[in-house]
């Protein structure tokens, strides 16, 4: 498929997880891209190696948190491209404690990344979008719409991100901008190989939230979030998607 043949991709987190995966999948299918992370060298090899297989890739050093710096990566992306039709908003951290012990900069700076990070990319890149009558994809996860343990900030976070999408959703959707957001659930991401129990904490919690078969992988969220971004989701506006291998069935 060729689904996104000229046309520009941008891509937050793009060094690594869910958003390298997704990098690979859109290129395959004939996207421009242009991919933002602060992990230079993975980065690096990531375009080298998008580039080896013909694709047009530009690597950009962006911290979402940042309004300057989202700012000048969108205007480098402009620079290069002349346009933007995609923006896909993956990148993010996550941490486990219990929510009395919880540091407040850790707090903030969970936020800064997950959410005020994909407004700041959505607010930057929408003139561009509406322009190219483009798409964004936004990442929220399954702890923004279930209970999921030791994950306060990032639950806070995610359920955030998913109601910014239905507001940009209907604010702009008349406009010809369509918003999506995936909620994954259960990926082999580098995320997952943080994980750790808090000290005392109940291992029975995690029951909740176990998928039937086993963790999935990057590139089956990756191919969810190319169908929201493509235009055989036309018709698909303001939704969540879960792609979690049924953990909250």
């Amino acid at each position: 498929m060729q689904r996104f043949a000229d046309k520009v991709a941008v891509i937050t987190g793009a060094a690594s997880g869910i958003g390298r995966a997704t990098a690979v999948r859109l290129a395959g299918e004939g996207a421009r891209l242009a991919l933002l992370d602060l992990q230079h060298e993975p980065l690096e090899a990531l375009t080298a190696e998008l580039h080896g297989r013909g694709s047009e890739v530009a690597a950009i050093r962006c911290d979402v948190s940042d309004a300057a710096s989202v700012r000048a990566a969108v205007a480098a992306v402009i620079e290069r491209f002349g346009r933007i039709d995609v923006l896909c908003n993956i990148a993010g951290i996550l941490r486990f404690d219990h929510t009395h012990e919880l540091a407040l900069d850790d707090w903030n700076q969970i936020l800064a990344v997950n959410l005020t990070g994909t407004f700041l990319m959505c607010q930057a890149a929408i003139p561009h979008l509406l322009a190219s009558r483009g798409n964004i994809v936004n990442m929220s996860s399954t702890a923004g719409i279930s209970a999921h343990p030791w994950t306060a900030a990032y639950s806070a976070s995610k359920g955030g991100v998913l109601a910014l999408t239905l507001a940009l959703a209907l604010e702009y959707g008349k406009q010809g901008l369509r918003v999506n957001c995936a909620c994954p659930g259960a990926i082999k991401t580098p995320i997952r190989y943080q994980f750790h129990l808090p000290d005392g904490a109940d291992a029975k919690l995690l029951e909740r939230i176990m998928p039937f078969n086993g963790f999935g992988s990057p590139e089956s969220c990756a191919a969810a979030i190319a169908f929201l971004a493509s235009d055989d989701a036309s018709h698909i506006h303001g939704t969540a998607l879960r792609v979690d291998g049924g953990m909250l069935m």
